[in-house]
């Protein structure tokens, strides 16, 4: 079975999920997700949350795999048989994202 996991990126007026269908383990997440919001850290003037993400999707895209390990829920919002579930959150206070895990659904 697939460990699958959903990352809730969000700013202060969108929410965007994306779905993680294999190997979602907090060790492969979130230094993904540490990866992207690091390299783009003081980018922009604002959250600007469609470029975060588009950042997360095209440094994780793999030209030479049908499958990609990353993918917007389109529809809904989780896919309802989620492992783990992280979040990548916009804090207007220090203007910087924040991101960790929601929950290990697992351990409920």
């Amino acid at each position: 079975m697939s460990t699958r996991a959903n990352i809730k990126f969000q700013d202060c007026d969108d929410i965007i999920h994306l779905d993680r269908s294999h190997d979602g383990f907090p060790e492969n997440v979130l230094q993904d997700i540490k990866v992207v919001v690091e390299l783009c850290r003081l980018r922009w003037s604002g959250s600007e949350l469609g470029q975060l993400v588009s950042a997360f999707l095209g440094y994780h895209f793999n030209k030479d795999s049908r499958i990609q390990r990353y993918e917007p829920c389109v529809g809904y919002e989780t896919a309802g048989d989620e492992s783990y579930c992280y979040y990548v959150v916009w804090n207007s206070k220090k203007a910087e994202y924040e991101y960790g895990l929601i929950e290990n659904i697992n351990d409920n």
